[in-house]
């Protein structure tokens, strides 16, 4: 009995969770930050949103310990979650784009060798 009124809840769920992987705009974000070409200028402007997200982070955190409506922390929760996922695309993408850079030197260095230049 218990699981026929979960399942609703389940769907709805999962219906949700869909909808702001698909449209959400950091999601968005995100997809088109991991579908371009590593660049340092990504990484930093990545790095500059999770710091503004961290801001607004503690501004509301902030609001909340001075009386504001206790709902606002599900805002600081999202807030947070958001500055973790941006960091975290921050690093990864300063990392493919080390890793990029590693190759090509890596490539240009063993043409050089196979044209016979040694120095």
């Amino acid at each position: 009995m218990i699981m026929l009124l979960a399942l609703p809840v389940i769907a709805a769920v999962a219906l949700v969770h869909r909808y702001l992987a698909l449209y959400a705009r950091s999601n968005v974000l995100i997809r088109r930050v991991r579908a371009t070409a590593p660049a340092l200028s990504w990484a930093a402007a990545m790095l500059g949103v999770a710091s503004s997200l961290i801001v607004a982070l503690k501004a509301v955190s902030d609001a909340v310990a001075a009386g504001a409506p206790g709902w606002l922390n599900l805002v600081v929760i999202v807030l947070a979650w958001d500055a973790i996922k941006f960091g975290c695309l921050a690093i990864a993408v300063l990392f493919r784009w080390i890793g990029l850079a590693s190759r090509r030197t890596l490539g240009h260095r063993s043409r050089r060798l196979a044209a016979g230049s040694y120095s």
